[in-house]
């Protein structure tokens, strides 16, 4: 029986893994190359995916438990797990007490909130920081994110129109004007008059916003994003908007709301 010494075994094993370094330093060799793809790159290893992403850009619709929106953010990456973020979101929020009514006695005319003085949105325009939390494992699983996101908030007050009728029911003409709680009720209202009405009659109430949420980001293409987002925001304003006309229900400063967006977007290197 053949016997091999132990250096010449030793001597073999060295030169294969000089070899082996050689070939994978210099990209011959799939398997040291596929030893360095990890995380995302090992779920997008198509060539291109091994280079770092730098910059996103997202748009989406926001739902809150006071109203609905729209929402755009911009975000830079810092390092592999962290984005850096600057967005805006354009908001309708409502009363909670809000109830729509309408004249009994004239069905044509369009329902109304009896004693609200204002309509009201925010502009937000805020900064923000995500941190990734899961990455994806597959291109059909999802990645998993915290954020926050804290900044300025502008409110938006338009006067509230509404269509009166003339002298008493029934009436013999109808006019448009911003509501009076001291002259308009319920047996004169006909009607909320046209959304435009008050464009030119906007006031303003400065505030700050903040906000804490998750999202899931979904999708097979590496630089398309799908994102789903839910979360708590908080809006407090130097005032309290007038929504409702004093005497009805009492206006408050500070706004505390749950909210679900959709987005979708891009990502590129720059």
């Amino acid at each position: 029986m053949l016997s091999v010494h132990p250096s010449c075994v030793l001597r073999s094993a060295v030169q294969r893994a000089f070899l082996f370094t050689l070939l994978g330093v210099i990209g011959l060799c799939p398997e040291m190359e596929a030893q360095k793809l990890s995380g995302e790159e090992a779920v997008y290893a198509d060539g291109e995916a091994k280079i770092p992403l730098t910059d996103e850009l997202q748009f989406g619709v926001m739902m809150h438990t006071q109203g609905g929106g729209v929402t755009i953010r911009k975000g830079n990456y810092k390092g592999a797990s962290r984005i850096g973020w600057f967005g805006a979101d354009l908001i309708l929020l409502k009363h909670p007490k809000e109830i729509k009514i309408s004249n009994p006695i004239y069905e044509n005319g369009r329902s109304y909130v009896y004693g609200k003085q204002n309509a009201f949105q925010m502009l937000r325009l805020w900064r923000g920081h995500q941190k990734l939390r899961s990455e994806k494992l597959r291109k059909d699983a999802v990645r998993l994110s915290t954020h926050w996101r804290y900044g300025f908030t502008l409110g938006v007050l338009k006067p509230v129109y509404l269509e009166i009728g003339y002298p008493d029911i029934p009436y013999d003409y109808i006019a448009t004007e911003v509501y009076d709680a001291n002259a308009h009720f319920s047996d004169n209202i006909y009607g909320q008059a046209s959304w435009s009405n008050g464009l030119d009659q906007l006031d303003l109430v400065p505030g700050l916003h903040m906000s804490y949420g998750l999202d899931f980001e979904y999708g097979n293409e590496r630089f398309e994003q799908r994102t789903l987002s839910a979360g708590i925001a908080c809006d407090a304003f130097l005032s309290p908007p007038e929504i409702f006309a004093a005497g009805f229900e009492q206006n408050r400063r500070l706004f505390v709301t749950l909210f679900a967006t959709f987005e979708l977007g891009r990502n590129w290197t720059r």
